[in-house]
């Protein structure tokens, strides 16, 4: 008994996707570096405040944190800084329900893609729906990745 494959599959390999697609494949690679950028500048402010408080630890020093780690850790030393100023945990908030969001767009793009489409590309989501992501979406997305980055860095 072995694995049979289908015979009269069409698949296009990545090499016919370029130069044709390159605007699409440079966006999909500037929504990733974007993310790890937004990760990066969240584990600076954390060192940060942290050195402010007197501790010298490093963030994640045996394995990286997740993104909902070092949310939580931010929120809990601003809280402890502004212990009556309410604001900038209200702010934290909103960049949390923000990148939550964005962090689906991101999951769907990296988990879902499908192939190039015109003006963008498709993708299917967890339920296994075809969906259309244009060129313009993504890089909204990736303009606020960097905007994020700015309001963290903020608080």
């Amino acid at each position: 008994m072995g694995l049979q494959l289908v015979s009269d599959m069409t698949m296009k390999p990545v090499s016919d996707y370029a130069p044709q697609d390159a605007a699409l494949l440079c966006a999909v690679g500037r929504l990733v570096c974007a993310w790890t950028m937004l990760e990066q500048s969240l584990e600076a402010k954390i060192g940060l405040l942290r050195e402010a408080m007197g501790d010298i630890r490093t963030v994640g020093a045996r394995t990286r944190p997740s993104m909902a780690k070092l949310m939580t850790e931010l929120r809990t030393m601003v809280a402890m800084r502004d212990r009556r100023n309410a604001s900038a945990l209200t702010e934290i908030s909103a960049i949390e329900r923000d990148m939550q969001r964005i962090d689906r767009f991101r999951s769907l793009i990296i988990n879902g893609f499908q192939q190039p489409a015109e003006g963008g590309f498709t993708c299917r989501d967890g339920r296994n729906t075809q969906i259309h992501v244009s060129l313009d979406q993504l890089e909204i997305e990736i303009g606020s990745l960097d905007h994020l980055a700015q309001r963290l860095l903020a608080v």
